[in-house]
């Protein structure tokens, strides 16, 4: 008997480690390179100001981010040093491992424990098979815990808690609050008509709690006048910058399409389960409409790149892996499926284990890590160091610190268009603020990337904005210039 119930429990066990492998050998890419992003560097170099005493929004550093992913990158440095990304990714490996883990717990309820594995083990691979940029420990990866927690509550009818992580989930990305509408609908659907206004009474105590929350979080670690001009009213104008024809059918050809089409099998199947919406239970329904306001969320901003899709790949493997349980397929169909999905899979692995994941160049080493490896040299650990242009990178492959709250510029921008640079970062109150900066921490060097046009600044030289024209021409010359990039020293006094 005993013999028994270790083969089932054997057995039992052999599924859910072989799908926890399968995922952790797919996301391993995440730790072969220090940085995944542009973005994850803008997280680190403002987490270390904050680390600093500097405030959120403030003289802690600037950005259009809710502030959840600052704290987690701030408190991972604390744990684990300054600048410590391997961390930071095993951080964002975890939080979409736990996120895996709730999306088991949805599709069980849903259906059954082997749906469920099928579900987790399709967003484990869907957060993988792509450019570099989805394996970023980003706002998007952290965002699906509690927008996938949220879930799960109204489907067993939470309402307080379901409301409360949704706000949770807000703190990391603003396209989460587009999830309201799939709390409405579960109250709408799920209640008894008698029990429905008491439920939206709950859910909006559980919002209230969460907004006062949050407040007084970022009251503590930041500036909430400052949140509000970088977070809120900063988003329209964002936006319509990102709408603009060129910009969106770029992002379009590097986001949309392949994930349209590399994850074609996914989709495939999501859809033809959604098309028998009559037959469909009511909580499956809610899927289908979590899956639909997911992609409007996710192309609310207009900058489509890949990893904005995070939040449409949770509702996508639930659903995926449901038709796949409904749909019986014959072996040939099974076999087309798996290739569909393994092919793609197997390609961007070698492909983002390969490539430099800030360029996708395939040269070694990669160009910015030269100019990171000079400041370093000729800097010291309490040297701060400015870098024009949109390349907050630098910062954190050198170790060194940023002059100014400003990782960045003209952030999201159509660079190299004929937009006037008037973006969210360049408003006219940012300068004095980047003057103050500068003159309270002078750069023992500046480093202008749009010399080499990186990231296509070559349109934006330091000569056409007068704070950086004058501090350069009165106090600092020219002391090297590697791979077009021009680095200033600071004059001897």
């Amino acid at each position: 008997m005993a013999a028994r119930r270790s083969t089932s429990f054997v057995r039992a066990a052999a599924w859910p480690a072989a799908v926890a492998t399968v995922i952790f050998a797919v996301h391993l890419p995440s730790f072969f390179h220090r940085l995944l992003d542009g973005d994850e560097a803008i997280y680190g170099t403002v987490a270390v100001l904050m680390n600093m005493g500097g405030e959120l929004y403030g003289s802690g550093g600037v950005d259009n981010k809710p502030p959840g992913v600052f704290w987690v990158y701030a408190l991972t440095f604390r744990a684990f040093g300054a600048y410590d990304m391997a961390a930071v990714h095993a951080v964002g490996f975890l939080a979409m491992a736990a996120t895996c883990a709730l999306i088991f717990l949805l599709a069980r309820h849903l259906a059954s424990a082997r749906i469920a594995l099928l579900a987790a083990l399709f967003y484990g691979i869907l957060t993988a098979a792509g450019n570099p940029r989805l394996l970023a420990s980003n706002t998007e990866v952290f965002m699906m815990l509690p927008l996938t927690a949220s879930v799960l509550l109204t489907l067993r009818r939470r309402w307080f808690w379901s409301a409360l992580l949704l706000v949770a989930a807000g703190l990391f990305r603003q396209s989460a609050a587009v999830n309201v509408v799939v709390v409405g609908l579960g109250i709408l659907w799920l209640e008894e008509p008698a029990r429905r206004w008491r439920a939206a009474q709950i859910a909006v105590a559980g919002v209230v709690a969460g907004l006062i929350g949050g407040a007084l979080l970022i009251a503590l670690t930041g500036s909430l006048p400052g949140f509000w001009r970088w977070t809120i009213a900063t988003l329209v104008g964002y936006a319509s910058t990102n709408w603009t024809p060129a910009f969106v059918w770029m992002r379009a050809k590097d986001s949309i399409a392949p994930f349209l089409v590399d994850m074609a099998v996914f989709w495939i199947a999501a859809v033809a389960l959604a098309t028998r919406w009559r037959t469909l239970a009511v909580e499956v329904r809610l899927m289908a409409v979590w899956l639909v306001v997911a992609m409007i969320g996710s192309l609310a901003g207009g900058h489509l790149s890949w990893h904005y899709f995070i939040q449409a790949m949770g509702p996508l493997a639930v659903l995926a892996a449901l038709a796949f349980h409904r749909f019986r397929l014959r072996k040939l169909a099974t076999a087309a499926a798996i290739a569909g999905i393994a092919i793609p899979v197997f390609a961007w692995w070698a492909f983002d284990i390969t490539a430099d994941p800030l360029t996708y160049d395939f040269a070694t080493p990669p160009r910015h890590e030269a100019v990171s490896a000079y400041i370093a040299a000729h800097t010291s650990p309490a040297d701060r160091i400015f870098v024009w242009g949109d390349w907050p990178a630098l910062y954190v492959e050198s170790d060194r610190l940023m002059a100014s709250r400003f990782p960045g510029f003209l952030r999201g921008f159509a660079r190299g268009s004929d937009v006037p640079p008037n973006n969210w970062d360049t408003a006219p109150d940012v300068w004095p603020l980047l003057q103050s900066d500068l003159a309270a921490n002078p750069p023992t060097l500046i480093v202008d990337t749009s010399a080499a046009d990186w990231s296509d600044f070559a349109k934006y030289p330091m000569s056409d904005y007068p704070v950086l024209a004058s501090m350069v021409a009165g106090h600092y010359h020219e002391v090297a210039t590697i791979d077009g990039v021009v680095i200033y020293a600071r004059n001897a006094s």
